[in-house]
């Protein structure tokens, strides 16, 4: 199964951390891309799912005969009859397809074709049986006979949509082929064109005939239909009240309380409450389900200091569907007042206010909306004369915005020592020290399966409790197959399907589809896939991929996606291992998994519509259960590097492909019978081998994505391409194309073009001169855009307008890629005047200018203040390679700017108030900046009056309103810099600075890291501030003598023991010093890479005694001067010191080898 990756690839094109060379929506070189691939799927093939084994805890003990694969099998049994989610949410299907119907009734198609009215009745028939669809979903979970008929009717749903997609290709060729000449078809055209395809008529009236009579059979059904009207008639005579269920409560278990991060978190909102000026302070703790938000709230409910504050304390846990009444009624009773014959609103809001005298903490755990504070708690307790603390938790992002809270804290995954301090307690309590140090590494291993999230670790700590307190029998719980049981009753399920229960319709298909495509997690690339499958709603007047980006957003809101930290920008994203297994175990009935080639057993029964395949041999092979069914709908590769080869007929009994994703693998051509694919919306080529793409490409008339990033053998593309009208994505970045075919502007469709060629690398060209600079002008919808080749454009007065027509336009990167040696003086000229002509349009976010720019001003768009002004959205800008540019920009007028990344600019010696503009504050939302390879910088200057900046200057005072949210800053190879100025509150990043003089305010951040050139071998003089300074964590990359300078007793010793976290790696990664206020060590690495602990705990008398290491000789005798101590060769007398190294040479297996030691750390 899939699983999400622990590490990734840092890389992408709008990566803001990464801003220097990429492509869009994620790329980087093949071998990059590929090793990212094969790195996020074997850790989601090897990653655990804590669902199955939370079932192991509650089932019947196996015989003990049996082996542990033998119990899995026996609890797969128990499992096997529980209904589950159908992957695709079948009233969202049956909703969708009845729009398109009533679409296509009123279209010219249905005419051309005949079927009007049979498809009129096919109409009338899903209208009719959707209103019991509603009711079925519910009770399908516990009703097997409703559980069948669901599955039947989702099966008929997607035949249907089979049909009504073929009539609209075939529909559209015969318009296309048979237009009248106003372009609308003429009686007598649509009667010939019905003639000529009466076969396929015949055809598809058969399918539809055959589609009504299955649904007679089940509207008709005599076991489902009085089932479900028995259902809601009985939901109609419920009690309109709602009630609200209380399933947590404000009694938190010790063992659940570990970790300095749960601590720090209660101990900050706790002192939020305490020094909290005003009447009633609003507070709140968001986080995905089970990520320990009612645990944070619980120690921070029972905490002493809170007790004495707070008299009254009330705990309620609003469920989704809450009673109002009720939770007034709780509220009163938690202020001690009595709720007898108490029956309206008034009332309790009157008896509340009215016992309202002393302080009350109400914690409002789990709500799903703002109002249950806004319209309902908020006046009864205002009105109260006391002081009230309101303390809340949401998985909902919006819900803390719409609280109007004074702080929210979010919470964070445990790391793993607090995530194995919390399996220790539960398993072991407080004793067994020997035991929990032997397991401790394997314990570990499972902590990292449960990535971070304390609910998973807990029920993982339950099964531990009733194991045997061995490594064989931990390992066996990591090895287990119950790790992909299905299971839907226990706690972590129950969390999780109560956030996928809330999600509308279309948003519940969204997250499905994120745990099967496992290895996507570039946001752009799902959203693609989304439209593809036809998941998004369309809204008049907005782009498919902007309402599919809405909803991205709202999963992200929603705590079931998460944004990948390291890239800034929110291009990629992480799903939580137990989330993906918990939407996998929900598409088990339509989609399945096959790694290594290892097919499984496919029931006759199951229709398989998604297949993803992984680690397969030179030739792609497909299980013949799914060819033979004819009924999937998305192939997807992944970590198949090595497939080659396609058989030229694989396509012929999968015409119904949707999606086809063959990225990473090492195929060179396509076959034949890729044509055959009708209704094929997504292909995906990047970084494979192909070397050409078939003329016939242009048969695939529904394809809307076409991703060729990467593909470092295609060197054309088919003129056929320009046919694609549906075309919405064209990625053809880092690929050594020429030039792209003329007639891409009629591709009116394209909202995604990344990697357009200016012109034509022979200018001479007959055949094909390539595109120009106007072929763009009618692509209106263009959301992002990528121009490469720019030194081949022309100036001409229709370039203004260019890029100013694209409402849409969210992303524009720029590039030339001519040396810049090789231009002459015309040409630079040239350069700067397309460059102006090119003003993007006021809906811009994102901003690349790369490679290479060879003009020697900006263009007035980007310096003048109306410029600027039209820039107002813009939120990130890398500039990068802009080698004869003097003075930057003002880049600090612009209001929403977040990230900047400026790399290159060879020419700037000085950045001064230019750079700042004239607004005040200068960069006002600028939360990261980095400044790369600028050789030749060498000053701040803040006034005009000022040159150089002196050190001991306070430099913050000059500009103290610019840059207020500036959160990390890194400065990276500007050999020249003498001072860095800019006020960073949390990470300092300085690489490769060797002429640094001072760095100001280094007391103000959290996090600062440096790295020094080989040569340095003393610390600067501005680093001596570390001693006085409040920094929680530092590191350093230096060379060796200057690590050993600041080990323990040494001369820099004393900068740097205050520091909470202290790490240096000497640069040749052979030594490392690590320091926190538990622990020191000085670790160096043997002949096999792994380090060894030369110095542990306060002082070299706690040294750990060397036994059995090898290391080469001349490594023992560096190691014999860093511990002032004696070498002792084969056993010689040991002398009167404190310690010595006993040396047992082993001599040489081979001539040419190096004489290695075991040596022995002999401590008097």
């Amino acid at each position: 199964m899939c699983r999400n990756a622990a590490e990734r690839k840092k890389g992408t094109e709008e990566s803001a951390s990464q801003c220097a060379a990429g492509r869009s929506g994620g790329g980087g070189s093949r071998e990059e891309i590929g090793e990212a691939r094969a790195r996020r799927y074997s850790r989601l093939q090897a990653s655990a799912v804590v669902i199955g084994l939370a079932r192991a805890q509650r089932m019947p003990a196996a015989p003990p005969c049996r082996s542990g694969k033998a119990r899995a099998l026996v609890a797969k049994k128990q499992l096997i009859h529980q209904p589950q989610e159908m992957a695709v949410v079948l009233s969202f299907f049956v909703k969708r397809y009845i729009d398109k119907l009533s679409e296509f009734i009123e279209g010219e198609i249905s005419k051309v074709l005949g079927v009007k009215e049979e498809i009129k009745r096919l109409h009338r028939k899903l209208s009719r049986i959707s209103i019991y669809i509603q009711d079925a979903e519910k009770k399908r979970q516990k009703d097997p006979v409703i559980d069948n008929w669901v599955k039947e009717l989702k099966d008929i749903m997607y035949d249907a949509e089979d049909i009504l997609d073929l009539c609209l290709i075939e529909g559209g060729r015969l318009l296309e082929a048979h237009p009248s000449s106003s372009g609308v078809c003429s009686p007598v055209s649509l009667l010939s064109s019905c003639f000529q395809c009466s076969k396929f008529r015949r055809n598809i009236c058969h399918q539809i005939k055959r589609v009504d009579e299955r649904l007679d059979e089940i509207k008709e059904d005599n076991r489902v239909i009085p089932r479900l009207l028995e259902h809601r008639y009985e939901g109609l005579q419920e009690n309109p009240v709602k009630k609200s269920i209380s399933p947590t409560s404000p009694i938190h278990v010790a063992a659940d309380i570990v970790g300095t991060q749960i601590v720090d978190a209660a101990e900050g909102l706790i002192s939020e409450i305490e020094h909290s000026k005003k009447r009633c302070s609003v507070l709140g703790i968001s986080g995905m389900g089970g990520i320990g938000k009612t645990i944070l709230a619980q120690k921070i409910f029972n905490d002493e200091m809170v007790k004495k504050q707070f008299p009254n304390r009330v705990w309620l846990h609003v469920s989704k569907d809450y009673s109002h009444i009720e939770l007034l009624k709780q509220v009163l009773r938690g202020v001690r007042g009595n709720d007898d014959g108490v029956q309206s609103r008034a009332e309790v809001e009157g008896r509340i206010v009215s016992l309202l005298s002393e302080s009350l903490l109400l914690v409002l755990d789990d709500i799903w909306s703002a109002s249950v504070w806004r319209d309902l708690l908020r006046n009864p307790i205002l009105n109260g004369s006391c002081r009230t603390a309101i303390l809340f938790t949401t998985r909902h992002e919006d819900v803390a915005t719409d609280m109007r809270a004074d702080f929210v804290h979010h919470v964070e995954k445990m790391d793993q020592d607090n995530g194995w301090e919390l399996i220790r307690k539960i398993v072991f309590g407080d004793g067994e020290d020997q035991i929990i140090s032997e397991l401790k590494e394997v314990g570990m291993e499972i902590v990292r399966k449960c990535d971070g999230l304390p609910l998973a670790i807990k029920v993982i700590a339950g099964v531990l409790f009733r194991k045997e307190r061995t490594k064989r029998e931990w390992k066996k719980v990591i090895e287990s197959d119950l790790w992909f049981m299905k299971e839907n009753e226990n706690e972590v399920s129950k969390a999780l399907y109560l956030s996928y229960e809330n999600l509308p319709c279309h948003l519940k298909q969204c997250f499905l589809s994120c745990a099967f495509y496992c290895a996507i997690s570039i946001r752009s690339d799902i959203i693609r896939l989304w439209v593809a499958e036809g998941f998004v709603i369309e809204r008049s007047n907005s782009l498919m991929e902007d309402i599919a980006e809405d909803y991205y957003k709202e999963l992200i809101a929603s705590n079931l996606l998460q944004m990948d930290n390291i890239f800034l920008t929110g291009t990629r994203f992480v799903m939580h291992d137990i989330l993906r297994s918990f939407g996998e175990n929900l598409m088990e009935e339509e989609g399945i998994i096959i790694n290594n080639a290892l097919y499984t057993n496919i029931n006759s029964l199951t229709k398989i519509r998604r297949l993803s395949i992984s680690s397969q041999g030179d030739l792609l092979l497909l299980p013949n259960a799914i060819i033979e069914q004819k009924c999937l709908r998305a192939l997807h590769l992944v970590n198949c590097p090595q497939i080659k080869r396609i058989e030229n007929h694989a396509f012929e009994n999968l015409k119904r492909l949707r999606v086809l994703d063959l990225c990473d693998t090492s195929i060179d051509s396509l076959p034949d019978s890729l044509t055959k694919l009708l209704h094929l919306k997504y292909l995906g080529l990047d970084r494979t081998k192909i070397r050409r793409l078939p003329e016939s490409i242009k048969c695939l008339a529904n394809l809307q994505t076409l991703n060729l990033s990467g593909c470092e053998s295609l060197h054309e593309l088919p003129k056929g391409i320009t046919r694609l009208i549906n075309l919405r994505c064209l990625r053809i970045e880092g690929t050594p194309l020429t030039h792209v075919p003329k007639g891409v502007g009629k591709l009116k469709n394209l909202n995604h073009l990344s990697g357009f060629l200016v012109g034509h690398c022979d200018s001479t060209s007959e055949m094909d001169g390539g595109c120009d600079m106007d072929e763009l002008q009618h692509l209106c919808n263009l959301r992002f855009l990528r121009i490469d080749k720019l030194e081949r454009a022309t100036s001409t007065g229709s370039r203004n307008f260019v890029l100013a027509n694209k409402a849409f336009l969210r992303r524009l990167n720029l590039g030339w890629t001519m040396n810049i040696n090789e231009y002459n003086e015309e040409q630079i000229t040239e350069a700067e005047r397309i460059f102006n002509q090119l003003s993007p349009p006021p809906t811009l976010q994102g901003l690349r200018i790369t490679v290479n720019f060879p003009g020697r001003q900006f263009p007035e768009w980007m310096v003048s203040t109306s410029g600027l002004d039209s820039l107002a959205d813009l939120t990130f800008f890398n500039l990068v390679n802009f080698p004869s540019c003097t003075v930057l920009p003002p880049l600090g007028q612009l209001p929403n700017l977040k990230i900047l990344h400026i790399e290159g600019g060879e020419a700037i010696r000085s950045i001064g108030p230019e750079f700042l503009g004239s607004r005040t504050p200068a960069f006002p939302k600028l939360m990261y900046v980095a400044f790369k390879n600028m050789t030749n910088w060498e000053t701040w200057v803040l006034s005009e009056t000022q040159d150089v900046v002196e050190p001991n200057e306070d430099l913050h005072a000059r500009n103290l309103n610019s840059f207020p949210n500036l959160k990390e800053c890194k400065i990276i190879h500007c050999p020249k810099l003498k001072n860095s100025i800019l006020p960073s509150n949390r990470y300092l990043q300085i690489n490769n600075c060797p002429n640094l003089e001072y760095v100001e305010k280094i007391g103000m951040f959290q996090y600062f890291r440096v790295v020094f050139p080989s040569e340095i071998q003393l610390l600067p003089q501005w680093a001596s501030c570390l001693v006085n300074v409040t920094l929680h964590t530092f590191s350093m990359e230096c060379n060796s003598l200057l690590l050993d300078s600041c080990s323990k007793g040494k001369q820099n010793w004393h900068i740097i023991q205050r520091i909470p976290k202290v790490t240096i790696d000497s640069i040749d990664r052979e030594r490392r010093l690590l320091l926190n206020k538990d622990s020191y060590k000085y670790e160096i690495k043997d002949e096999f890479g792994s380090f060894i602990t030369l110095g542990v705990g306060v002082g070299w008398k706690c040294c750990i005694i060397l036994r059995h290491i090898q290391l080469p000789m001349k490594n023992v005798e560096e190691l014999g001067k860093l511990l002032a101590c004696a070498i002792i060769s084969n056993g010689g007398v040991v002398p009167n010191i404190h310690q010595a190294l006993l040396l047992k040479k082993q001599g040489k297996e081979k001539e040419e080898d190096e004489e290695v030691c075991e040596i022995f750390l002999y401590i008097v």
